[in-house]
């Protein structure tokens, strides 16, 4: 298996990723930060002391991680940990509520030799993790082993989006398999609705028995999967939410569900927004199932349970979700968004940070780009920063549905659970 334990010593102190793709922050003076600098095994051995944490990046007392020192000052993290690559823009369906971008057939992917040139992009950025998505992914089958193959060169640890609907595959199993033997794989997302015959009014027939055996399959071969879902309001119940939980459980999967954006196709869903409301007490009862059958539940307004808290390495922003404070959108064609649902508003003019080329490096739209920059300054609003919540188990919602409600970045989330 690679070996995807990687350390990165910033102006701020170290950002550690275990093999599992887990990310800390680990917060150190300048003293202490000039003494790894100078003998970063040795300097890391004996922060070990203080940082118990640190003590699994040894193995007998020898230094067992890929060390990243970047210690340049910059007005933002000074390295990327995540890209969202979403490198294969067909799908082999037509959701009604498809979000950013509904590519589907009108695209092809790009050539084989840009596609290598972004991955070695993404590298070169110092970031620690890849998700490949789409469109949908699995359209490319056996050419999946390529991208894995190359990304485990290039020290990349993969997480995949899927909607599980693998028909164009014959040998499933031997795919998975080979996937497997990768190493390289931190986590599968893939897509469940609800039950049956919810999942299939939204995606299709058939294609819950297809999803589930793609879910199974990749609990079976230790793909780590978790099972993402949309919650309309016509699934924003307790039978829909305690039947994915339990599936979640079966497979040894975690479970995010997000409530429908409109954007992309999903603009003509108003009428299938989830009300205030329903939702309150779906992730109430959410909370409550997480706790009862220890299946890792995460959503955005984490707020009915004490002691949670929202990832944070960028230490001089206000908490926000990922995009873009420690990861960007890369399509098919090179451009970078914020995040992958900006890339719809406006068809993609509004939020389009760069294009990705010889001449200009990810590396370099994610230090100066002024549509990042913006992202990264509009902060939250004054509501957010006297929520006793956010920073904790909320960080402020998704930034693009407030832009969309209210024209403003660090305008209120419309789904915010506490915002009347």
């Amino acid at each position: 298996m690679v070996n995807l334990k990687r350390i990165r010593l910033d102006p701020d102190g170290l950002i550690i990723q275990d093999q599992k793709g887990r990310m800390k922050r680990i917060s150190l003076g300048r003293q202490e930060i000039n003494a790894v600098k100078s003998r970063y095994e040795s300097g890391l051995k004996i922060l070990s002391k203080r940082y118990k944490e640190l003590k699994y990046f040894f193995r007998k007392g020898i230094l067992d991680a890929k060390v990243d020192i970047v210690d340049e000052e910059a007005d933002c993290l000074n390295r990327p940990l995540r890209i969202y690559y979403g490198i294969e823009p067909r799908c082999n369906l037509s959701c009604g509520f498809c979000g950013p971008r509904d590519l589907h057939d009108s695209f092809l992917p790009a050539p084989e030799e840009k596609e290598d040139f972004l991955l070695r992009e993404v590298s070169n950025s110092g970031a620690f993790q890849i998700q490949l998505t789409g469109g949908e992914i699995g359209i490319r089958g056996f050419d999946l082993l390529r991208l894995l193959q190359k990304t485990r060169k290039l020290g990349l640890g993969v997480i995949l989006s899927t909607n599980g609907v693998w028909r164009c595959l014959g040998k499933k199993e031997k795919l998975m398999k080979e996937m497997a033997r990768c190493g390289n794989i931190i986590q599968t997302k893939i897509s469940i609705e609800g039950t049956p015959g919810f999942h299939e009014s939204v995606r299709g027939k058939g294609t819950y028995k297809e999803a589930v055996d793609t879910l199974a399959k990749l609990t079976k071969h230790g793909l780590n999967p978790r099972i993402s879902t949309t919650i309309f309001r016509s699934s924003c119940n307790k039978k829909e939410l305690e039947h994915l939980v339990s599936l979640a459980q079966k497979y040894s999967a975690g479970f995010q569900p997000i409530p429908l954006r409109s954007i992309g196709r999903a603009s003509d869903l108003k009428e299938e927004i989830p009300p205030k409301e329903s939702l309150i007490e779906y992730t109430r009862h959410a909370t409550e199932l997480r706790k009862k059958t220890g299946v890792p539940v995460t959503f955005n307004f984490d707020i009915f349970e004490e002691g949670r808290q929202v990832p944070i390495y960028d230490l001089h922003r206000p908490v926000s979700c990922g995009a873009p404070l420690w990861g960007v959108h890369i399509t098919h064609n090179g451009e970078v968004y914020p995040c992958g649902f900006a890339q719809e508003v406006n068809k993609g003019k509004t939020f389009l940070a760069g294009v990705v080329t010889t001449k200009n490096s990810l590396q370099d739209i994610w230090l100066h780009s002024e549509v990042l920059r913006n992202v990264r300054y509009a902060g939250k609003s004054d509501k957010c920063n006297l929520c006793e919540d956010y920073s904790k188990g909320c960080w402020g919602g998704c930034w693009v549905v407030a832009w969309l409600k209210t024209g403003k970045i660090n305008g209120i989330d419309p789904y915010c659970l506490r915002e009347n």
